[in-house]
């Protein structure tokens, strides 16, 4: 039970704080075109008008734009501006955390916005889906909001004028303790759904058992002769295994093999790369040849000139003037192709030979590993190729499945388990949850956790009126509620009736009641707001002192705490006011049309 309570406190008392800003309207009931605006202060702020001018438009311009009806019992069409028959638009500003909210709403033509943070939030698509969503929005319904934002006399029956099942059903909703009664609905409907859910299930459960043993039969039989077969494709398997490891060993023999060919090969290539020195010995060859030719064809010059005395070129004696110049030349030139230029062409053609040879032996060796790289290559394509037909053989073996596959039974087996396991845990959940829904059945009843709470609530009801009836300097009074909500009535330790009391006493009884429920609603509630409107209810059989402590009384709740709380008194009873005001809504009638004037401190 205890853990219950906790569940029920966490879900409905999950706090929630709107902070309402500002409240504009137009063309509604006797305010025109021109329109309205409220921007709301903190502190105690007073709405005063003669009867007829609009001071309690707010009211109706608040439900409507934040509910879609207006606040007294009046058609929604009445709203509209008599005068203009159209236009009517009103539209709320407030906060909720860190998030700022506006709303729009209005007829002729029908408008609905709905603004976060500057930017249109998407709505459902019917209307009454969309106030749905806007109360989930606010977190409060309608009735909610006239018991503890906007309270009036013509909506609040004094409270010990009400039947015992009203005052019940007033307090349960104020204290959400109606809730209750919703939940237990619910968990009626749920017992009823989780019996027909149990004799269903168990029905499907024995026919899933029945299933499960059949197959359990079939799988048993046949798995002995899957059992050999899988022995002989295994032996199979086995065998072609190691032929492969056989042929892998093979190739990568021969795959070091080629890498240290290949790698060989790459180095020597790159070593007599661009020394191959042939057509330099043929050039040289050429040399020798013309230097040969020279030093012949200069000798045979000589010997001629030898038998000769004249110069065949200027026929004058050799061993005159130019003539012996010329045979002196000639000479020398004979003798350097003789013994330098032509030694060391000889020289440059042998050392040229050498490096050639060297150059031809490497390219020789080169040949010969490209032989045995290509024999190695051979060796191993045809271990690849080997290879392959034995992983094909392989393949085939291991892709070889038993004619008798038990596959398909074994997963609907197991299908049938996941069933049977599912199931059977609802079941035992359905059984858990039957005997927790006929515990809650107990306990959400009359005598179960109502009872705790009106016992909890009904005490701090009674301290709080007590309270509210010594401020209101009524102390010779005590009232006392009971679970019932049935009141016990004293005046000078003698009991009295609500009847019996004048109408002053009955409007201060009245007055404590609506103020702790106010209080006690503001403490435990899952909702709170900044706003608090009062409309006439100090226009019903009060006295001055009594308007006097009602004010000084509401001024109190906010110097005590609630220091960014509004509370707006709606009256054309107020005179001067013993307790400091915020600001004063002043409204004037002209021509039919209502204005509204701000006036601050």
């Amino acid at each position: 039970m205890l853990t219950f309570i906790n569940i029920y406190f966490f879900t409905i008392f999950v706090y929630m704080y709107i902070e309402f800003e500002k409240l504009s309207f137009c063309n509604i009931l006797s305010y025109g075109a021109q329109g309205a605006e409220i921007k709301f202060q903190p502190g105690l702020n007073t709405i005063r008008a003669p009867n007829g001018s609009g001071k309690s438009t707010m009211l109706d311009a608040l439900t409507f734009v934040l509910f879609g009806k207006p606040y007294r019992d009046i058609k929604l069409d009445e709203l509209i501006n008599e005068t203009n028959k159209k236009g009517l638009e009103v539209t709320i500003d407030f906060r909720i955390g860190k998030d700022k909210y506006s709303i729009t709403r209005g007829l002729k033509p029908t408008v609905l916005t709905i603004m976060k943070n500057g930017k249109e939030m998407d709505l459902l698509s019917t209307k009454k889906l969309t106030q749905d969503e806007i109360d989930k929005l606010l977190g409060i319904n309608l009735r909610l909001f006239k018991n503890i934002v906007a309270v009036a006399c013509t909506n609040n029956k004094p409270f010990l004028s009400l039947p015992i099942g009203d005052k019940r059903a007033l307090m349960e909703n104020i204290f959400n303790i109606d809730k209750l009664g919703a939940m237990l609905k619910d968990v009626k409907k749920q017992k009823t759904a989780s019996n027909a859910e149990y004799s269903i299930k168990n029905t499907e459960l024995s026919g899933i058992n029945q299933q499960i043993n059949d197959n359990n039969n079939y799988i048993s039989q046949m798995e002995e002769y899957i059992s050999t077969f899988n022995e002989t494709r295994n032996a199979n398997i086995e065998k072609l295994n190691e032929q492969i490891k056989q042929y892998q060993t093979r190739i990568n023999k021969a795959g070091k093999n080629i890498t240290l060919a290949e790698n060989k090969i790459t180095e020597l290539t790159e070593s007599i790369k661009g020394k191959s020195v042939q057509d330099e010995i043929e050039q040289i060859n050429i040399e020798i040849g013309k230097t040969m030719s020279t030093i012949e064809k200069n000798g045979t010059t000589l010997e001629k000139l030898k038998k000769t005395k004249l110069c065949p070129i200027c026929k004058s004696p050799l061993d005159e003037g130019h003539a012996k110049k010329h045979l002196e030349e000639l000479q020398q030139e004979l003798d350097d192709m003789e013994k330098n230029k032509y030694p060391v062409l000889q020289q440059k053609y042998a050392e040229l030979v050498q490096i050639q040879k060297e150059y031809n032996e490497s390219v020789g060796f080169i040949r010969e590993i490209r032989e045995k790289l290509n024999a190695e290559k051979n060796i191993k394509s045809q271990a690849e190729n080997d290879l392959s037909k034995v992983e094909h053989s392989l393949e085939t073996e291991q892709n070889k499945t038993c004619p008798a596959n038990l596959d398909k039974y074994k997963l609907k087996l197991e299908e049938l388990q996941v069933r049977f396991d599912a199931i059977k845990c609802d079941c035992e959940q359905l059984i858990e949850d039957m005997k927790l829904q006929n515990e809650l059945i107990d306990i959400l009843g009359d005598s179960g956790i109502k009872t705790y709470f009106y016992r909890k609530l009904i005490a701090l009801l009674n301290k709080n009126v007590n309270e509210f009836l010594v401020k209101f300097e009524m102390n010779n009074i005590h009232i006392e509620f009971d679970e019932q909500m049935k009141e016990c009535i004293t005046k000078n330790m003698k009991g009295r009736s609500y009847n019996s009391f004048s109408g002053g006493e009955k409007t201060r009884i009245d007055m404590s009641i609506l103020l702790s429920f106010f209080n006690i609603s503001r403490l435990i509630s899952n909702w709170s707001s900044n706003l608090v409107c009062i409309d006439e209810l100090l226009d019903q059989n009060i006295d001055k002192p009594g308007i006097d402590q009602f004010v000084c009384t509401l001024y109190n709740i906010i110097a005590e705490g609630k220091k960014n709380l509004g509370i707006y008194i709606i009256s054309h009873m107020l005179g001067e006011m013993k307790v400091p005001v915020t600001s004063s809504v002043i409204i004037r009638k002209v021509h039919d049309f209502s204005t509204l004037e701000v006036k601050y401190g």
